[in-house]
């Protein structure tokens, strides 16, 4: 690896800290807000909660064990497999109550607010569970 690689690695190290941080710090603050209990808070705050909490750990994860390559690649695998099953869901969610109730304005919020976030969460779940799955002991 180039010296100009790894002040690029490095560099992406500290910025992924520093987002990780925020992001889980916001986490925080949902979690904050689930806990006044507030009826139907927890539909609005829940998936966003756990999609904020996920980047910052896959963040942190990055961070702290992005300069080797075996761990690059499972991070990579998660995130891909996380925007791709939380796109899935946002979709279904967004064009899904169209199509059931058509004059409903409010449908596609379900797929931004709640399968979005909770799709991203479970691909990612998932691709780093399948990759474990996948390599060889």
């Amino acid at each position: 690896m180039t010296d100009a690689a790894r002040t690029r690695l490095v560099a992406s190290r500290v910025a992924a800290a520093a987002l990780g941080a925020a992001l889980t710090g916001l986490a925080v603050k949902g979690l904050w807000n689930l806990r006044l209990g507030t009826r139907g808070a927890w539909i609005f705050w829940g998936p966003g909660t756990l999609f904020l909490l996920t980047i910052g750990v896959l963040c942190g994860w990055f961070a702290l064990r992005g300069h080797q390559p075996a761990s690059r690649t499972r991070i990579q695998s998660t995130w891909r497999t996380g925007w791709i099953v939380g796109g899935l869901g946002l979709a279904l969610g967004y064009v899904g109550p169209l199509l059931i109730t058509p004059k409903a304005t409010l449908g596609p919020l379900f797929g931004i607010f709640v399968t979005g976030p909770l799709g991203f969460v479970l691909g990612a779940l998932g691709g780093a569970v399948f990759y474990e799955s996948r390599r060889a002991p």
